[in-house]
């Protein structure tokens, strides 16, 4: 795994509102491995290189821990808008995990946007922040056809695997929810 400084993690949304109700935003990962035709993170506008390439921000668990602690105001902490939490190195490093026992720690919610069935790994801990602040878990599916999902989004377990997440995750009485999207004219619309 590659590490890249970091400064700071979890950042303040000024527009809530406009980040699905998120009071914060945290980035564990830079960059993604999915793969999907489709992403427009690569977009020049976001200036990462190599975007396809996953690297991890050193010492972020010290930097989410310490961010946390010195928040005035609880609220919901948002991730998954540029680098999906659950991408492949998470099984391994467990930057996610160890973020969402902080984030239980200190008594905030959370809201978290993945393709990835990894996440069932972490139900206790959903469980666990549930009891104290929301969490609310959105899934992306662009196609419920796992032959068309595995061309539109290569690196990415199939779309039944993301189903099966989603009833785990509501079968635990934790607030799930579908991104149903992109729609892509002509080839997941007919």
């Amino acid at each position: 795994m590659e590490y890249i400084p970091a400064k700071s993690i979890v950042i303040k949304n000024k527009n809530p509102e406009y980040w699905f109700g998120h009071d914060y935003n945290m980035n564990i990962y830079k960059g993604c491995s999915h793969g999907c035709i489709y992403c427009d993170s690569r977009s020049d506008c976001y200036k990462i290189e190599d975007f396809d390439r996953v690297r991890a921000k050193e010492n972020a668990i010290e930097i989410i821990k310490n961010e946390l602690s010195n928040k005035r105001e609880k609220g919901v902490v948002g991730t998954g808008a540029m680098s999906d939490p659950y991408n492949p190195c998470e099984k391994t490093e467990l930057l996610t995990r160890k973020a969402l026992e902080w984030i239980d720690y200190y008594g905030f919610g959370v809201g978290i946007t993945t393709k990835s069935d990894l996440i069932t790994r972490d139900i206790d801990l959903l469980k666990r922040i549930n009891q104290h602040s929301p969490v609310c878990i959105t899934m992306t599916v662009t196609t419920y056809n796992d032959e068309l999902s595995s061309i539109v989004e290569a690196n990415v377990v199939p779309s039944s695997k993301r189903f099966e997440a989603l009833k785990k995750l509501g079968d635990a009485g934790v607030y799930t929810g579908m991104l149903l999207m992109p729609i892509l004219p002509f080839i997941n619309d007919n």
